[in-house]
């Protein structure tokens, strides 16, 4: 049984790699900066330390640049530290601003520790019409800066900032771990 369930979790794991994994890293706080060709700015006290962005009451992260996510359905991000005393709130415009969404709340798309949010959703949360930012996309419009703030009692961590096609760490794979983990732990006993 744990021989299947190890078999099982392996293949869940690798399956999007060989699919080609559909994310594409913003930022994952490492030694190397932003990627996608962004350039990360700090303010309100934020800072990286330890592979992850550190987000204290009023700081925050911002990324100028000209990157167009239409591969992608939305936006994930790791978020560590009780969310429940303030707000983690995204904003992204357009190259050209052919579309601007501020303080989006994300305090309601994180599960598991992860923020998921869709295109759609930013839309819907700032009163664009739906599909109005992958559609300006679609049509060439790059995404020319894309930021996270917090505002709370305490500060938050944050690490893995990603565009994607699904949810990160996609819930199937995490549920599998957690099967697997525990048939490891019997056949020990």
């Amino acid at each position: 049984m744990r021989t299947l369930l190890s078999i099982a979790a392996i293949t869940v794991l690798a399956a999007p790699a060989a699919a080609g994994l559909s994310s594409a890293v913003i930022d994952d706080f490492g030694s190397g900066g932003a990627g996608l060709g962004f350039v990360r700015q700090v303010s309100g006290g934020a800072s990286v330390v330890g592979g992850q962005g550190l987000l204290p009451s009023g700081g925050g992260f911002s990324y100028v640049g000209d990157y167009n996510a239409s591969a992608f359905t939305g936006i994930s991000l790791k978020v560590t530290g009780d969310l429940s005393g303030g707000s983690l709130e995204l904003f992204i415009v357009g190259a050209y601003t052919g579309f601007v969404a501020m303080n989006v709340p994300l305090n309601g798309a994180v599960s598991n520790g992860y923020v998921w949010i869709t295109f759609d959703q930013i839309d819907a949360a700032v009163g664009n019409e739906i599909g109005f930012i992958s559609s300006s996309m679609a049509g060439g419009e790059g995404i020319g800066g894309i930021g996270l703030s917090y505002t709370g009692a305490g500060s938050i961590a944050i690490d893995d900032f990603v565009f994607a096609s699904a949810p990160v760490p996609a819930p199937g794979a995490l549920a599998l771990l957690g099967l697997a983990g525990i048939a490891g732990s019997r056949r020990r006993r």
